[in-house]
């Protein structure tokens, strides 16, 4: 695994490369809770695969710094300058839980350029009411909390849950090591994230033209 921070414009991110540097680019979207640093047996997998495997820190995760985002849809422009840097022209994408919206706004985006798209535990369209309405009763005020709650509110959420977060995935080093990385940014990355999924996402998920796999654990 080779982890390292770019700067732009003052602003950093940060991002973890596995598998074969030769290999096939697949850009990773980690989830709610994650980073770009990603467990042994991913760097493993993916080399025997052949893929180049390039996992982002999204803002306010891991070495990446916060920044404002209005939309899903802001994080293309974020992601253009690494893909430069990187020497990545067409690629793959990933989505995994909370990563999907991402990975589907850089397949809308560069549709030239991203070939297909891999989703695992995807979050679905939530800012389409017929969508969210699929979930449980009672999970709409949670919903509601994200979409319409002041953004200091939604942090200070994340922040009170920090203990029972921490008991929750104490099995899981990599989520460990990635919740110190989601306090030391003030939990700004997880309050932003789950503001932008409950709101549209500045691009329509159903014009995505590329093949589509979605798997669900």
């Amino acid at each position: 695994m080779k982890r390292t921070a770019l700067t732009y414009d003052g602003v950093t991110r940060g991002v973890a490369e596995y598998g074969d540097p030769l290999g096939m680019p697949v850009v990773l979207h980690h989830g709610l809770l994650g980073d770009a640093g990603l467990p042994d047996l991913w760097d493993v997998s993916a080399r025997a695969a052949g893929v180049r495997l390039i996992a982002l820190d999204r803002p306010g995760h891991g070495l990446s710094d916060p920044v404002p985002m209005s939309a899903v849809a802001d994080w293309t422009p974020l992601v253009l300058p690494v893909l430069a840097e990187l020497g990545v022209d067409a690629f793959d994408v990933l989505g995994i839980s909370a990563g999907a919206p991402y990975a589907y706004a850089l397949a809308a985006a560069l549709p030239e350029r991203v070939r297909r798209v891999w989703v695992l535990s995807g979050l679905p369209y939530v800012a389409d009411d017929a969508i969210r309405h699929r979930y449980p009763e009672g999970a709409e005020p949670v919903w509601t909390f994200y979409r319409e709650a002041p953004e200091e509110e939604v942090v200070a959420r994340f922040a009170g849950a920090v203990d029972r977060m921490a008991e929750v995935f104490a099995s899981s080093p990599a989520t460990l090591a990635a919740l110190t990385g989601l306090a030391g940014h003030g939990w700004r990355g997880p309050a932003r994230e789950t503001r932008l999924q409950t709101r549209p996402w500045g691009f329509d998920p159903a014009g995505v033209a590329q093949p589509v796999r979605l798997w669900h654990a």
